[in-house]
């Protein structure tokens, strides 16, 4: 994976250009996924093989966001669904406040035609990422 920015939030895109990872650590700010939902935004219109993001919050002990900064990352995805219209998200998130934030943005991104899971573990949303790629794979 190539690192694109340094911060308690950062984004990769994978060797093989078909996912985005964020992984966030300590204290995580609505600019900081503000900034990654514009880069993952801008990766995904020129990358045509796109196909998942993997969020993993494991390490987050906090995030600080606003609703309207929730509203904006909305926006982003908004644009973000007319290139990656089945995209597939899988969202990490084992601390309480940070899975009902997660839970948030999933009730306002639930008439995209994406699929998404919140999940307490990294094992549980990689195996549930892994069967999502295997369905898309076949629906060729």
């Amino acid at each position: 994976m190539r690192c694109i920015e340094k911060m308690p939030y950062i984004t990769e895109l994978t060797e093989d250009c078909r996912g985005i990872v964020h992984v966030g650590t300590g204290l995580v700010t609505g600019e900081d996924l503000i900034e990654a939902t514009r880069m993952a935004s801008q990766l995904v219109q020129n990358t045509e093989n796109f196909q998942f993001e993997f969020i993993d919050l494991s390490e987050v002990s906090e995030v600080q966001i606003t609703e309207q900064q929730l509203e904006e990352i909305a926006k982003e995805e908004r644009i973000a669904a007319a290139y990656r219209p089945r995209a597939i998200v899988a969202i990490v998130a084992p601390v309480d406040t940070v899975f009902a934030i997660a839970q948030q943005w999933q009730q306002k991104v639930e008439d995209l035609d994406w699929r998404t899971l919140i999940a307490r573990s990294r094992p549980e949303a990689l195996r549930w990422l892994r069967d999502q790629l295997a369905l898309a794979q076949v629906k060729l």
